[in-house]
């Protein structure tokens, strides 16, 4: 019926449904964004509980067992960036008076070169600081609703990730009555495919984020930063949003090395960063992951673009695997073969005759 309506017709509904879609996805973010964790730590998951299980353990203690594995490692890891950033506050005064001696000196070659007199540049700063303290109660509030708010996100995605790994075949089946025309087979290979993807694409991150951790740890103690593990670290961590995270990363140390050592110390810092990021994207990152998530460049940085747009930091993490979910899924219908065609790597080689 659909397929014998005009082109017009066709077209028009193909564009009010993915501006629906759109609008849903943006004024349902904070549900959607929980329940994408968590479908995407149980597909990493899914594995070690299924090896429980086959074991003997009922699946309900082989989740529990698992979920309490993977909490214990996040704990660990939080609580040796806990450690770092207490030693961190504890020089803070220090960081702060090397600073104001940088600030000073600032102010001179803006008052000596410029001719900005100090006068007018602690007006300035005079201004800045009560136009800030005028929205420090808005700020204050928003600070406190997001950390709020975070904390129920986290508290709730191991309760998701739970129930999806428990009711899973609840969900297979579900499936397959939704689609009743695809054989129980298929399904159940796009699904599997579908969990080896995002398993290969998470485990491929966490090692590229271990080995940028570890190279900017060692070239930040060379370079002289203070707390070079901790400023390592967060660099590794922030390569959950991807191209901009280390940068993000980066950002501190360069701002205190700039303040507290040399501006040749902070260009050096970028100078390694730039040459760590480079070496990671073009040969650490495709060898590992490439294999795994087959997505051309083009279409991840519009995955990236429309997943900050639409729900921001989460969007950019979740962009990547979620478009390499929809790729599994267009290669495996045969309508939708094509979108998956242009969503992966393009061929190596290319006929001249096809080529226009």
């Amino acid at each position: 019926m659909f397929k014998d309506s005009p082109y017009s017709v066709r077209l028009a509904s193909v564009l009010i449904s993915i501006y629906l879609v759109v609008l849903g996805l943006y004024y349902l973010q904070d549900l959607l964004i929980l329940i994408a964790f968590a479908l995407i730590l149980a597909m990493v998951l899914l594995p070690l509980c299924r090896g429980l299980e086959n074991k003997g353990f009922p699946r309900s203690v082989a989740i529990s067992v698992c979920l309490l594995f993977s909490v214990a490692i996040i704990a660990g890891l939080i609580s040796l960036l806990t450690f770092q950033i207490i030693e961190f506050s504890n020089d803070w005064p220090m960081f702060i008076k090397k600073a104001e001696k940088w600030i000073s000196g600032l102010q001179t070659f803006l008052s000596r070169n410029l001719n900005i007199s100090r006068k007018k540049q602690m007006l300035e700063l005079s201004n800045q600081t009560i136009g800030l303290l005028k929205n420090s109660g808005s700020i204050l509030t928003a600070t406190f609703s997001t950390i709020v708010h975070s904390l129920t996100i986290l508290i709730l995605i191991p309760i998701f990730m739970f129930f999806m790994l428990f009711y899973r075949s609840f969900f297979f089946t579900f499936l397959a009555m939704v689609f009743p025309t695809t054989e129980k087979d298929t399904l159940r290979g796009i699904m599997g495919k579908t969990g080896s993807v995002v398993q290969g694409y998470l485990v491929g991150l966490l090692f590229v984020m271990f080995a940028v951790a570890g190279a900017n740890s060692l070239g930040f103690w060379w370079i002289g930063v203070d707390y070079p593990i901790f400023f390592g670290i967060t660099t590794g961590l922030l390569l959950l949003i991807p191209y901009i995270g280390i940068w993000i990363g980066a950002s501190l140390p360069i701002l205190l090395s700039l303040a507290t050592l040399s501006p040749s110390h902070a260009l050096a810092i970028v100078v390694w960063i730039a040459a760590v990021q480079f070496i990671e994207a073009n040969f650490i990152t495709p060898l590992v992951i490439g294999s795994k998530v087959s997505i051309n460049p083009l279409v991840a940085m519009l995955a990236l673009l429309g997943g900050e747009m639409l729900w921001g930091i989460p969007g950019l993490i979740l962009a990547l695997p979620f478009t390499a979910i929809i790729k599994v899924i267009f290669d495996h219908v045969p309508t939708l073969q094509p979108y998956g065609f242009i969503l992966g790597e393009a061929p190596k080689r290319v006929k001249e005759t096809e080529a226009p």
